[in-house]
C-alpha cells in the first residue's frame, strides 16, 4: 500500500488527545486519504434501510468510550459531529476539500491512552453514488481478508511519526457512509492490531443508525 504523509490533526482531536494533554504520546500520527482505485467489494453485504445519516443520525453512530477498547492512561473519549454549516472544520479533521464540498455530515471520535490512540472518522453523503465516488483505494484480501466489512474496504499503514509511533489504517464505505480508523500505537509497545475490529464496529452502528435502530455494537 501507499505510504500516508501526515496531515494536521483535526480541530477536535487536537484539543482531545494531544501531546501536551497525553504524556509520553511522542506525536501519535494521523493519515489523510491516499489515491487508488475502488476499493475491494464485500460479498453479500447488508445495506442500511435508506436513512438519511443526517448530522444527529451519524452522531449516533459514532462508538461511545463505553465501546471501545478500554486503554491504559486514557481519560475518556471525545465524540462530536458536525453539519457542513463550517467546512473549514470538514477540511481541518483531514478529508480532502472535494470529499468536504459533498458531504452531508461529519463525524469525530477519540480515545487515546498512554500507550494507544484510536481515531474514527465519519463523513456521509446524501446518495450511495456520491460516497461511491469519492471512496479511494484498494484492500487486498491478505490485508483485510477475504470476507471484510463494509461495501468497499482499503487497509494502510501508518508512517512512523514524531517518537516513534505507527500503526495501522482502514478506510471503510458503508451505504452513504465513508469511515476511517485510525489505530496507533508506541514504539516498543506489542499489542495486537485492532484497527479491523474496529472497523467491523463501525460498520454494524452504521447498519443499526441508518436503519433507524439504537446502535448497540460495541468492542466491550
Amino acid at each position: 500500500m501507499l505510504i500516508e504523509r501526515l496531515p494536521r490533526i483535526g480541530l477536535l482531536a487536537a484539543a482531545v488527545i494531544t501531546c501536551a494533554s497525553l504524556a509520553g504520546c511522542g506525536g501519535t500520527p494521523t493519515v489523510e486519504d491516499h489515491p487508488g482505485n475502488a476499493g475491494l467489494q464485500g460479498p453479500g453485504k447488508a445495506r442500511a434501510a435508506g436513512r438519511i445519516m443526517t448530522q444527529p443520525v451519524l452522531e449516533a453512530a459514532l462508538p461511545q468510550g463505553i465501546n471501545l477498547p478500554r486503554l491504559a492512561g486514557n481519560g475518556g473519549a471525545m465524540v462530536h459531529a458536525w453539519d457542513m454549516s463550517n467546512p473549514a472544520i470538514c477540511q481541518s479533521e483531514t478529508w480532502l476539500d472535494d470529499e468536504c464540498a459533498d458531504a452531508l455530515a461529519l463525524g469525530m471520535s477519540g480515545l487515546s491512552g498512554t500507550n494507544e490512540r484510536i481515531v474514527i472518522r465519519l463523513m456521509s453523503f446524501d446518495d450511495e453514488a456520491t460516497s461511491k465516488a469519492h471512496f479511494t483505494g484498494r484492500g487486498t484480501p491478505d490485508e483485510v481478508g477475504t470476507n471484510p466489512p463494509g461495501d468497499a474496504i482499503d487497509g494502510y499503514e501508518l508512517p512512523a511519526g514524531a517518537g516513534g509511533w505507527t500503526g495501522k489504517g482502514i478506510r471503510v464505505r458503508q451505504g452513504t457512509v465513508i469511515a476511517k480508523i485510525e489505530y496507533a500505537w508506541a514504539p516498543g509497545y506489542e499489542v495486537p492490531n485492532r484497527a479491523m475490529d474496529l472497523a467491523t464496529m463501525v460498520v454494524e452502528r452504521l447498519k443499526q443508525s441508518g436503519s433507524g435502530k439504537n446502535p448497540t455494537a460495541s468492542l466491550r
